[in-house]
């Protein structure tokens, strides 16, 4: 009689039951035990990465990053702020928003010339300060093309001038407006600044040209002076000097909004240059 035929019905069962336990058994240890413990491992990375970057604040909910956000708007605002109020003070013309694209012509540019001499040779002469009659400027010039240089320069020359002669700094014996110099982000065609700078000699007091200084902090007179070379004029009077100096007006283009921070690189500080 077979084994088979010897077994109950019963018997069978359980032998089948225990036979399919050691089967699950087996297939539990050496298969799926392993891939718990290593999704259970995996888990535990992905805790411990997680807790690293919220640490190190690469991992923000909503909450913290709608608030970061407003941060760096708010900072955004601020630097533009400041930026309108440094270029605001170092800007050398009150009205510089109009000649950011303001056209002018030759005849505009000799007209203006005409009536500025007359002035501010009057102005000079009632003051009994000296300065060049022509103001260092042609009379005429060929083209439109560079009438705008020309009377951004002039108007350079009348704000020296001007100031000259309401601080009583010293006689103008010489005015030589240079070529402009133009200031653009680093690796754009983006300009944001035009420089016109003045080569002038003054004789006079030291004392005098003392509150040149002063006068260039003040608001629409600021003037950078690029370079200064002094001389003694007199072994009489140790205080009568000759100054000849560089100084340079400013006319900012483009507003700090309309710049891509992520343009050019960060700008160095550089030691000022000569003409």
């Amino acid at each position: 009689m077979s084994m088979e035929s010897r077994l109950t019905e019963r018997q069978f069962f359980m032998l089948s039951l225990a036979g399919l336990s050691a089967l699950i058994l087996v297939l539990f240890f050496a298969v799926l035990r392993p891939r718990i413990q290593e999704r259970a491992l995996l888990r535990e990375e992905v805790k411990n990465k997680t807790s690293q970057l919220q640490t190190a604040g690469y991992l923000l909910g909503e909450a913290a990053l709608l608030q970061k956000k407003r941060q760096v708007e708010l900072e955004v605002q601020q630097r533009l702020q400041e930026w309108k109020e440094v270029t605001g003070h170092l800007a050398s013309f009150a009205n510089q928003e109009e000649w950011q694209s303001q056209d002018v012509t030759k005849i505009d540019y000799k007209t203006y010339l005409h009536y500025a001499r007359i002035r501010l040779i009057d102005k000079a002469r009632k003051q009994r300060i000296k300065v060049p009659t022509d103001l260092g400027m042609i009379d005429l010039i060929e083209s439109n093309d560079v009438a705008r240089e020309k009377m951004l320069q002039l108007l350079t020359v009348e704000k020296l001038v001007d100031t000259a002669i309401e601080y009583g700094i010293a006689d103008i014996r010489s005015i030589a407006p240079l070529s402009p110099v133009v200031h653009s982000v680093e690796g754009t065609d983006i300009v944001y600044m035009e420089e016109f700078p003045l080569q002038v000699m003054f004789e006079g007091p030291m004392t005098g040209l003392v509150r040149l200084w002063e006068a260039m902090f003040q608001k629409d007179r600021a003037m950078l002076l690029r370079n200064i070379a002094m001389e003694k004029t007199s072994l009489r009077n140790a205080d009568e000097v000759r100054m000849t100096a560089t100084l340079s007006s400013f006319l900012f283009l483009e507003e700090a909004q309309n710049l891509d921070s992520n343009l050019g690189k960060p700008a160095k500080r550089t030691r000022a240059t000569g003409h």
